[in-house]
């Protein structure tokens, strides 16, 4: 999917992985991002246990996500019977071809319901595009990155969100032709302090 035809219609949801949660997270404007587009955002219950149990970062992003859903910015799902044929296709088998828990059950939500799958690690991706041609996904870039976030939270305070999911929860950069993108929109000095970037955009000038 092509992030300028992200989020799509406005009444296609999105299911956001444990990723996107971390990294909404740390912009501490979480449920501004969320609320200014029309689309719902959804979050699976495998999810929810995933961020719980899944160390002190984790934890944080989980009280952070409970936050979320008790004011109702993004709402918990539960996989349907159906989508369980998807979701044992993705966890089953050898490791080049199989997601965690969390990654799968948020790909066959978005399988089953026709949605779009946020999702940032790059082997999930390429198991979406080579199983599930579709299915359509984007990334916490194309979220942080989008004109309704800029027109909700100000130029300066997208580039803050964006600059704090960098640094503060390590995003990764996806699809990674953005990254010239995101280095001129937060700035070199801020680059220089994201040590998810690599080493080429955190020492670029001029940005």
């Amino acid at each position: 999917m092509k992030s300028s035809s992200f989020p799509g219609e406005p009444d296609v949801p999105v299911v956001t992985d444990a990723s996107v949660i971390i990294n909404l997270n740390a912009t501490r404007t979480a449920a501004a991002i969320i609320d200014c587009f029309p689309n719902r955002f959804l979050v699976t219950d495998t999810v929810r246990r995933e961020l719980l149990t899944g160390g002190s970062r984790g934890h944080e992003s989980w009280e952070g996500l409970e936050a979320l859903i008790h004011d109702g910015s993004i709402e918990l799902v539960e996989l349907e019977p159906d989508d369980s044929p998807v979701y044992r296709s993705l966890v089953e088998g050898g490791f080049r071809e199989t997601l965690d828990d969390g990654e799968a059950a948020t790909i066959a939500c978005a399988v089953g319901r026709g949605t779009v799958a946020l999702i940032d690690e790059r082997k999930a991706r390429r198991i979406c595009a080579d199983r599930f041609p579709a299915l359509r996904f984007a990334s916490s870039v194309d979220v942080l990155c989008h004109g309704l976030v800029k027109r909700a939270l100000g130029e300066s305070g997208q580039r803050d969100a964006i600059f704090r999911a960098l640094r503060d929860a390590r995003m990764q950069v996806v699809p990674r032709d953005r990254l010239r993108e995101v280095v001129e929109r937060i700035g070199s000095d801020r680059a220089a302090e994201c040590p998810s970037l690599p080493r080429w955009a955190r020492t670029m000038r001029g940005a």
